[in-house]
């Protein structure tokens, strides 16, 4: 992937999460249950935004698998 389409991933991704968090966070009436938790969707949005984090790291040269050394 290029560097614009990982940053509009990570972008996208952040926006989901904000709007999960935001959506979490929004008082319940008492007795009217949620359909629909954004718990699930935020916490994926949340690692989709750490993997473009890592790919772009990557792409500007830090190596961020194991370690192949001797020890």
């Amino acid at each position: 992937m290029t560097l614009t389409i990982t940053l509009s991933v990570l972008a996208i991704a952040a926006a989901i999460f904000a709007l999960g968090v935001w959506r979490d966070s929004i008082p319940r009436e008492p007795g009217n249950p949620t359909l629909f938790s954004w718990k699930p969707v935020y916490m994926l949005a949340l690692v989709v935004g750490i993997l473009m984090l890592v790919h772009i790291a990557n792409m500007f040269g830090i190596h961020t698998g194991k370690f192949r050394g001797k020890f």
